[in-house]
């Protein structure tokens, strides 16, 4: 029987239903948090330890969760996901996929680079000069700060003349800034990708934001929606640029144009799976594992 880790903080929704899944294909199936995995080199051999036990080989590894933390540690956790694809084991996604999109600084690079639209974004090092931008800057437009390492709405600010930035809101010294994008009625588009070597799905939705964050997890309403072919179309560009298995694509549109916000590499689906008939997760195994 073919084992399957999936690295998640907790039992939660979506490891239950990964797990429904799996178990359908007669996967056994392992949860650990990345957080509490150690590393030991001995005879030129490397052993993955889970609570002080060594871990058995896994065919497929799934990542749900990458705690935060110091450079130190995040460059740790994804060496450890490095370490499961040089034993053999099929990670979704790779560390090298989840590089390319955990720093929205590189995201935003990578995109404009290919002709992808971003909103126009600032990045400064330092709180007094972010401070001073903000100032000056916003007296034309609005802004939106982000974390530069962040998901699901956390800590993301809209930004006036008069905002003034805590500096302890940021403890990393690094201060992203794009354009706000505004609409009349707070919303934005969400594509999630699963893309195998044979054939890809989509599933999609529109999320109506309270405020001007549309995440389901800050209380978006979701729903399901036919959207427009370029908005499909440029979900599937952004991950096959970046080469994602498996992600979800956030797109807005202003004065006639589509914009790619963010691209999540451990997305949640909980909204979409409220608004479609087909299971996610099944789809997810379907495609991933044959």
């Amino acid at each position: 029987m073919s084992k399957t880790l999936i690295l998640t903080e907790k039992e939660g929704w979506h490891f239950q239903q990964l797990k429904k899944s799996l178990t359908k294909i007669n996967h056994t199936v392992f949860s650990a948090c990345l957080s509490e995995i150690s590393l030991t080199l001995e005879n030129n051999k490397a052993s993955l330890l889970f609570n002080e036990k060594p871990l058995p080989y896994f065919e497929y590894v799934i990542v749900r969760f990458i705690p935060g933390g110091s450079l130190e540690e995040i460059t740790y956790y994804l060496n450890i996901l490095k370490i499961f694809e040089a034993m053999g084991s099929k990670v979704f996604n790779t560390a090298v996929q989840i590089e390319k999109t955990v720093d929205k600084l590189y995201t935003s690079y990578f995109l404009s680079e290919n002709r992808v639209d971003t909103p126009v974004t600032y990045v400064y090092r330092g709180y007094e000069k972010a401070q001073k931008f903000i100032e000056d800057y916003s007296k034309k437009r609005k802004l939106v700060y982000k974390p530069l390492f962040g998901s699901q709405g956390d800590n993301i600010k809209l930004l006036k003349a008069s905002s003034k930035l805590k500096k302890t809101d940021n403890l990393t010294n690094i201060y992203y800034f794009q354009d706000y994008l505004e609409n009349k009625i707070n919303h934005d588009y969400r594509v999630l990708i699963i893309r195998g070597h044979k054939k890809h799905k989509l599933f999609y939705m529109t999320r109506y934001g309270n405020t001007f964050i549309n995440n389901f997890s800050k209380g978006a309403f979701c729903k399901k929606e036919s959207l427009n072919p370029r908005i499909i179309n440029l979900a599937l560009k952004t991950s096959e640029l970046l080469n994602m298995s498996f992600c979800g694509v956030d797109i807005m549109h202003y004065e006639k144009k589509y914009y790619v916000i963010e691209v999540n590499s451990i997305p949640a689906w909980r909204g979409l799976q409220d608004v479609e008939s087909e299971n996610i997760a099944d789809q997810f195994v379907e495609i991933l594992f044959n």
